[in-house]
């Protein structure tokens, strides 16, 4: 094992990137596949409750000391950067100049994308290295500034929503000192990272949310999931007074309606936001999850009213998406309902909804 890690392996030679990505070079090279046979061996010897062989640090040490190393093997090291933690604890602590090496920018380039891209958030990693996070984002400001091509926009964009993620996975889980270094850490942020890649983060806290079906979660963890909107939009809010482009927010304006769907939050906090984000945007976003949120969400006690408002505040902003999603088989129900209601205001929300509707030439309403 120790020849098959040292030895010279022609994959990666000269700092090759022959995939256009580092973790992915690494583990189609021979030392890849040798060094993550070591980190099982470790695993292994732990789990039967054996004390680790000293000379399995001292091999992994020894290649984050050598100067000609791959950006790759430092890729792999970042993806399994929870793991070293667990099998070499206090050891891994103190070598945290060798795994992000300030005088070689690729490979602690590669070990922190690799580490956000692949790995998944876990407490001790922020615990042993508290400079984690600020590192990540320095990385990111500095891949903002560098983009050449679309390739190179797409990696950076996987990175910074997956590095959101994390960041968000921390704040609502409790994981900074307090709240507020987890706020300031998410400002940075949303400060550092691309429109698209900050609206792909809100994209994708409505799909964890939605998907949380379970046993009601912790009001605290809930009270900053909500706080985390609620700050970005009193951000997107002042920057647009400011003179902002409103451009430069549309997209997570639009990604921050798909949090009407996640029932785990207060129906009446996302009505209202959900309301203000339609009411900011000049065209429509795309529909189809907010039309089948209406849809649905018609059909329950106390929710027709609320979920035409939101209709009619949709198509006012007409464009050819929105024709393209509106079916009447699913939307004749919602109308109908509204008209046959006891409430006179529910009852004109419908009606202004169904004349919007043949304005824009669905004669079957």
């Amino acid at each position: 094992m120790r020849r098959l890690i040292e030895e010279a392996d022609t994959q990666l030679l000269a700092n090759r990137n022959s995939f256009g990505d580092w973790l992915t070079t690494a583990i189609n090279s021979v030392r890849g596949e040798a060094i993550e046979a070591l980190l099982n061996l470790a695993l292994r010897q732990k789990n039967a409750g054996k004390k680790i062989e000293p000379w399995i640090f001292e091999l992994i040490r020894s290649r984050l000391e050598l100067p000609e190393e791959s950006p790759a093997i430092f890729a792999l090291f970042g993806m399994n950067l929870g793991l070293l933690i667990h099998l070499f604890g206090q050891e891994i602590k103190d070598s945290s100049g060798l795994l992000f090496p300030s005088e070689r920018p690729e490979h602690r380039s590669a070990i922190i994308t690799a580490h956000f891209k692949y790995g998944q958030p876990w407490n001790a990693i922020i615990e042993t290295f508290p400079k984690f996070l600020n590192d990540a984002l320095d990385i990111l400001k500095m891949m903002q500034a560098e983009i050449k091509d679309d390739e190179a926009k797409q990696n950076n964009r996987d990175f910074g929503s997956r590095l959101g993620t994390h960041i968000v996975c921390y704040y609502w889980g409790g994981s900074f000192a307090v709240d507020s270094e987890g706020e300031a850490t998410l400002d940075r942020f949303f400060d550092v990272a691309s429109r698209s890649t900050r609206a792909a983060l809100i994209n994708q806290i409505a799909w964890i949310w939605e998907k949380h079906t379970g046993e009601p979660s912790d009001e605290k963890v809930i009270g900053r999931v909500l706080r985390i909107w609620e700050r970005r939009y009193a951000q997107i809010e002042k920057m647009l007074k400011t003179g902002n482009a409103p451009s430069e927010y549309d997209g997570e304006l639009a990604e921050s309606i798909d949090w009407l769907s996640c029932e785990c939050f207060p129906f009446e906090w996302r009505f209202s936001y959900a309301k203000l984000a339609l009411e900011r945007l000049k065209k429509a976003p795309q529909s189809y999850r907010l039309l089948k949120a209406v849809t649905e969400f018609s059909a329950l006690p106390n929710r027709i009213e609320s979920m035409l408002e939101l209709f009619r505040a949709l198509l006012k902003k007409p464009s050819d998406e929105l024709r393209w999603s509106i079916q009447f088989k699913e939307l004749a129900p919602v109308i109908s309902l509204g008209l046959a209601s006891d409430n006179s205001n529910t009852r004109q929300l419908a009606e202004e909804c169904r004349d919007l509707l043949l304005k824009m030439g669905f004669s079957d309403f």
